[in-house]
């Protein structure tokens, strides 16, 4: 009953965007424009897909920015689930996709200030990504694969706060509660042609749950330079975590008696994770034409070295990053007739010298052929070099007459897949690779100028990564020939608008097939180590409501998405799984949050539902359903010359409940708790 009265309540009320003051006094809100679509800055009415537009100031007034689900629990069809795992990213799955990551995230792809963060594998470990730094998101639902290639579910694309103009700010945040302290500062400037931020971030904790402890320390430095019309930007971003436990996973008895209690497997093989990230990216952009055409380029290189001790292995690996991508788009009119054409590229590779060691810790007796001496790390296992390359051109092409616009994406892509076995004395190499052609076609109507109606049909091409195809299940390294790219159709319509400059709402409906999609399983006695196969064929059907609104000083929001989401063919030997429910996805979502105004300060209120989800193939075992409620508050700068106190709580009701399900788990350990009641306490300090 709890679950219905909140989706009753999402139903009519709304979350804002960024507002503006009328004449009378009443907030209003502005127009979104996103420029996600790899054309110019659009309005998103124009645009034949669902997308969303997000301030971390306006919508999440307070938020502690320690996780992407601080920015995106408003978005309708998206979930981040904050594992409260220190070695893993939250999951964040779209319409399902991405929900079978174990750690990082996959089928989204992910952009920051123009530069991909996902790898040319398809997959992206954002753990170094800063939201100190973040001032906006953008997210594209669906259709990602004709714009940005592997991927299913869609893009987020983060965005820096915008640098002051002959200025200099500054910024200092410090959050605190029991189990984690939060420091960080950021200043910014700029004078003449020249525009600069720099960020760092200091994070402790020991955990909501046991073994869960985590120090991290990270910088960004961001420096900008006008030459005429054209603007250079470079990033510079440094990361380093030497300390992250991993709790692992829990049973159904844990989570009802004991939910903080960490895995006792994890505990004894110290399951944990050090790692330092190195990222150094140059933009470039070029207008011309009064804003009707321009062209942008970027080329970017990054190190992650990593050191991951788990529970059936110690993995470690060096990694280099190199890729540069370029877009030219323009504009104009003929025969009355408005049309945009922009083409691109993308290139990028990947380069991974792997290597596992067999785990010593905790083990009894210890076997003198892979645990000799005394220490965790036993005998060298696997030792090869793993290179992606992935290249990808595209066009998009739109035109308008009157009310009605037509838009058609066509976009190639070809990643190979290269191993080479560094143990052997032949060096053998294998090698694999994986194309496709993703076209998409939309249509937009606007009746009137708040309002749009919508559809479009697209495809999706989405590779296995590195580690998938590197976990086979007979333990040998290489590459799995037998693991095939999911690839997906998809059909859309929607209608979103602006109604009485007070309240944006969205709505979409949907229809996907996959086939070979990929779908994580494990084996008894492994330790945990997931493996992938390819399901035949799987079916989305989907429903998405989206609402923004304001009220004189009070804003709310709220969103709800309704997925059926389901094996049409798969065959796991003998068993037959055609109707069952693919694991790990609720089919109904939902949040809501309300936030009162003064120039003295705030009060927010904000919810999150999620249905019971299946946790395994054979739709045996369910995780329960939940609804956790937050609230905070807090006093302005304008209030306290400059001093900003907030007080939240979260998980109000110190509800019991899983964020996260391990899909296909052995040892019954399916699930990852959320964190019980935590009261935090926060201080910002800024220039006026």
């Amino acid at each position: 009953m709890k679950g219905l009265r909140l989706t009753a309540l999402v139903a009519l009320t709304a979350v804002p965007a960024s507002a503006q003051v009328d004449s009378a006094g009443t907030r209003r809100l502005a127009p979104v424009r996103v420029t996600v679509t790899r054309d110019a800055p659009r309005s998103s009415l124009d645009l034949p897909y669902s997308l969303a537009r997000l301030s971390m100031d306006s919508a999440r007034t307070g938020a502690r920015r320690g996780s992407l689900t601080d920015l995106l629990i408003t978005v309708p069809g998206l979930v981040a689930s904050n594992r409260h795992n220190p070695t893993q990213d939250p999951r964040v799955a779209v319409r399902g996709f991405g929900a079978r990551s174990a750690f990082g995230i996959r089928g989204l792809r992910v952009i920051r200030d123009g530069v991909p963060l996902t790898l040319a594998d398809g997959q992206a470990a954002i753990d170094f990504v800063d939201l100190e730094s973040v001032g906006s998101a953008e997210v594209l639902r669906g259709a990602a694969g004709a714009l940005y290639g592997n991927a299913s579910g869609g893009v987020l694309d983060l965005r820096s706060e915008p640098l002051p103009q002959d200025a200099v700010t500054w910024r200092g945040r410090a959050t605190w509660n029991e189990d984690a302290q939060r420091l960080s500062a950021r200043v910014a400037g700029g004078r003449g042609p020249w525009g600069w931020q720099a960020t760092g971030t200091r994070n402790t904790a020991d955990g909501p749950r046991d073994y869960a402890r985590f120090r991290s320390t990270g910088l960004l430095a961001d420096v900008s330079r006008r030459l005429g019309e054209s603007t250079l930007r470079t990033q510079l971003t440094w990361y380093d975590a030497p300390l992250g436990e991993n709790p692992g996973a829990i049973t159904a008895a844990e989570l009802a008696t004991t939910p903080m209690v960490a895995d006792p497997q994890s505990v004894t093989r110290k399951a944990s994770k050090t790692v330092s990230q190195k990222l150094l990216s140059l933009v470039g952009e070029h207008p011309w034409s009064e804003g009707r055409g321009s062209a942008t380029a970027s080329v970017f290189t990054g190190l992650r070295e990593l050191y991951n001790p788990q529970a059936f292995a110690v993995v470690g690996f060096d990694r280099r990053v190199l890729g540069a991508n370029v877009r030219v788009q323009h504009g104009g009119v003929f025969r009355r007739h408005q049309w945009r054409l922009a083409v691109g590229a993308d290139v990028q590779s990947q380069r991974d010298d792997r290597r596992n060691f067999a785990v010593c810790a905790g083990v009894t007796p210890r076997p003198p052929a892979t645990c000799p001496g005394t220490s965790d790390q036993g005998v060298e296992t696997i030792h090869q070099l793993e290179r992606v390359t992935a290249g990808g051109v595209f066009a998009r092409g739109e035109v308008t007459r009157s009310i009605l616009s037509i838009t058609g994406t066509l976009r190639a892509d070809n990643t190979n897949f290269t191993v080479r076995d560094r143990r052997s004395t032949t060096g053998t190499i294998l090698s694999r690779t994986m194309g496709a052609v993703t076209p998409m076609f939309g249509v937009t109507v606007r009746p009137r100028p708040g309002m749009s109606v919508y559809g479009n049909i697209a495809s999706s091409f989405e590779t296995p990564t590195t580690t998938e195809m590197a976990n086979q299940p007979d333990g040998q390294g290489g590459i799995n020939r037998e693991l095939q790219p999911q690839r997906g159709r998809t059909l859309e319509a929607g209608m979103k608008g602006l109604l009485a400059g007070r309240l944006l709402y969205d709505v979409a409906l949907f229809r996907i097939r996959t086939t070979d999609e990929l779908i994580p399983f494990e084996i008894p006695n492994s330790g945990g180590r997931r493996y992938f196969r390819n399901a035949g064929e799987t079916s989305r059907t989907g429903a998405e409501l989206g609402l923004t609104a304001t009220f004189g000083a009070v804003d709310l929001g709220a969103s709800v998405a309704r997925l059926t989401y389901t094996y049409e063919e798969f065959r796991v030997g003998t068993t037959v799984l055609d109707g069952k429910r693919v694991p790990g996805v609720s089919p109904t979502t939902a949040s809501f949050f309300a936030t009162g105004r003064r120039p003295w300060g705030f009060l927010t209120l904000e919810a999150q539902q999620g249905a019971r989800a299946a946790a395994d193939d054979a739709n045996v075992t369910w995780a329960p359903g939940w609804v956790v409620w937050n609230a905070r508050g807090g006093l302005t700068s304008l209030a306290l010359r400059g001093v900003e106190p907030v007080v939240g709580v979260e998980n109000l009701f110190d509800r019991t409940y899983v964020a996260n399900v391990v899909t296909n788990a052995t040892r019954g350990r399916f699930y990852e708790p959320g964190a019980g009641r935590r009261v935090y306490l926060g201080l910002g300090i800024r220039s006026r």
